[in-house]
C-alpha cells in the first residue's frame, strides 16, 4: 500500500521523528516479534534483550521511504529493512544471504570494534544503505559499502540523521508491506 505524501518540516531531529511516525512508529510502540524470533532461531541465535527491545519498537514499520529533496527536485529512496524482509508475505531470498553474511564475516568485524556481542538488524539508509547491528548495550553499528570504517550510533535517530544530513527533505511517501499493515 502506498500512503499519501506528507510534508516534512522542522530541524533534522524533528524531521527524523516525523519520518519514523509516518512509517508507523509511535511512543510506547511494542509489537509482536514472534516472526523475528523464529528467524533468529532458524540460525541458532537467541535474541539479546536489546535486540528484542529494538524490534518491538521498530519491526513492521514501512520499509520503503520515498522523499523529494528541495535542492534537486527528484524522488529519493530510503530503506528501513529489518530482518526478516517480507515482500507481501514472501521471504526475500537475497535477505537470507545478507543475514548469513552479517552473522559470520560482518559480525566479527563489528564485535571487534564494539568490544561486545552484536546481532544483525538489517539494512537502513539512503541510496546505499548500511548493514546495521545492535550491541548488548543497545548501541547501533553501521557499515556502509562505500566506507572503510564502521560507525557507532547511540540510537536509530542519530543513525538516520547521519544518512539524511545533506538532504533537504520536502515530502515523504511511505510504502507498506501488506503482511505488516496490521501491526
Amino acid at each position: 500500500m502506498i500512503k499519501n505524501p506528507v510534508k516534512i518540516t522542522g530541524s533534522l531531529q524533528e524531521k527524523v521523528k516525523k519520518l519514523l511516525e509516518c512509517a508507523g512508529w509511535y511512543e510506547g510502540r511494542s509489537v509482536d516479534i514472534s516472526i523475528v524470533e523464529k528467524h533468529y532461531q532458524k540460525y541458532g541465535l537467541e535474541m539479546m534483550k536489546t535486540t528484542k527491545r529494538f524490534y518491538k519498537k521498530y519491526f513492521g514499520l514501512c520499509s520503503e521511504w520515498y522523499f523529494t529533496d528541495r535542492s534537486i527536485k527528484r524522488e529519493n529512496y530510503f530503506e528501513f529493512g529489518l530482518f526478516p524482509y517480507l515482500q507481501n508475505g514472501i521471504k526475500d531470498n537475497l535477505e537470507e544471504a545478507v543475514f548469513r553474511d552479517m552473522i559470520t564475516r560482518g559480525k566479527e568485524e563489528v564485535e571487534k570494534i564494539a568490544g561486545q556481542n552484536c546481532q544483525p538488524l538489517g539494512v537502513i539508509g539512503y541510496i546505499y544503505p548500511a548493514e546495521v547491528w545492535i550491541s548488548e548495550y543497545g548501541k547501533l553499528y553501521a557499515q556502509y559499502e562505500y566506507r572503510d570504517d564502521i560507525l557507532c550510533f547511540d540510537n536509530i535517530y542519530s543513525l538516520i540523521e547521519e544518512d539524511l544530513k545533506k538532504i533537504d527533505i520536502e515530502y515523504v511517501t511511505m510504502r507498506t508491506l501488506k503482511i505488516l499493515d496490521k501491526m
